[in-house]
């Protein structure tokens, strides 16, 4: 069953398409991770699901319940957010500003303190509940955003960019619940760390342009782009004669040295020709008088998909927008 879908969702500004038909299903249980480049509409997705900003067109819903500008009380209160900017009264202080969301989300008063307590606790702010958000770094606001959103044990959390200000520890500590909230929740977060989602998630969405461009489980991705590889490391510069004997073998189908680092090559094979290749090519580079101190076959990893995944789309938006052009250029000249 789907917690969050969305229908053909467009959305326009001042001759500016910045979503243009998007469809995402969300599975219940899941940790999703919803991925593109800076301008592809992940935050505007974001802010039209959260009831902040009117689509153009099209529709959405969060558990079972249709998204409108101003989401409905009784819905709020099953969803968590955390905006990609986190910011609070200056003047409050941390447990102030976690005591005014307690209360605004109607929860039972006894539990309030308790509840506040171990949420400080458990993002590292008990010893500064008393500071005011004016002291706060942005890192420090982060997690207390995270807090707020978990108060209320929503369905749903939905987060923006939620480990952007955090230091490597606090960014293992935020997927980690991520993780663990799974149990409860159902996690939709936009990324641009692509090994943390790697790392985390089961489901992931690729968009460019306000389009989608793929959404899958992420094993059945990573399975999707698997093909043999090989990494071969050299004590010296790899001459560029070799790399073009290289591409010349039958048994490769491409061959590149890694950007930056001239004494690293990697090698692929068509899929029916890896025996050849793991047969002849440690041979040709010994007789090429070559030393090699590093050699193994390795998997493309979620960035490598993901710029391909984007490479593909753009060739395609590049087609189709000249196949448009050259419709309107004939009807033109008609």
């Amino acid at each position: 069953m789907s917690v969050l879908a969305v229908k053909n969702l467009t959305k326009d500004y001042r001759g500016h398409r910045a979503l243009d038909g998007l469809n995402l299903e969300v599975p219940r249980g899941s940790v999703f991770g919803f991925l593109g480049p800076n301008g592809s509409g992940k935050t505007t997705t974001i802010k039209i699901l959260t009831g902040l900003l009117q689509p153009s067109a099209g529709s959405a819903t969060i558990l079972g319940c249709p998204v409108k500008l101003n989401l409905e009380r009784s819905l709020k209160r099953r969803i968590g957010y955390l905006p990609e900017e986190v910011n609070f009264p200056e003047a409050l202080t941390g447990r102030e500003v976690m005591e005014f969301v307690y209360r605004a989300s109607g929860l039972p008063a006894a539990e309030e303190k308790s509840r506040i307590d171990a949420l400080l606790e458990q993002f590292d702010l008990l010893a500064h509940a008393r500071r005011r958000c004016a002291a706060y770094s942005r890192g420090m606001k982060q997690r207390l955003g995270l807090a707020c959103a978990l108060l209320h044990r929503p369905e749903l959390l939905i987060l923006d960019e939620p480990a952007s200000a955090l230091d490597p520890e606090g960014r293992c500590e935020v997927l980690e619940l991520m993780v663990s909230s799974r149990e409860r929740s159902t996690v939709f977060f936009s990324c641009h760390v692509l090994a943390d989602v790697e790392r985390v998630c089961d489901q992931v969405a690729v968009i460019n342009q306000g389009r989608l461009v793929v959404q899958s489980p992420l094993k059945e991705l990573l399975r999707g782009y698997t093909f043999p590889r090989y990494r071969v490391v050299f004590r010296d510069t790899v001459p560029p004669e070799l790399v073009q004997k290289l591409g010349r073998q039958p048994w490769v189908g491409k061959v590149r040295l890694v950007a930056a680092d001239e004494r690293t090559m990697l090698i692929e094979a068509p899929p029916e020709r890896l025996p050849e290749l793991e047969e002849a090519l440690l041979p040709l580079l010994l007789g090429e008088g070559q030393v090699v101190t590093a050699y193994y076959r390795e998997q493309p990893n979620l960035e490598e998909i993901f710029l391909e995944l984007l490479k593909n789309h753009h060739t395609e938006a590049g087609g189709a927008n000249g196949a448009k052009e050259g419709t309107a250029d004939a009807a033109a000249r008609a």
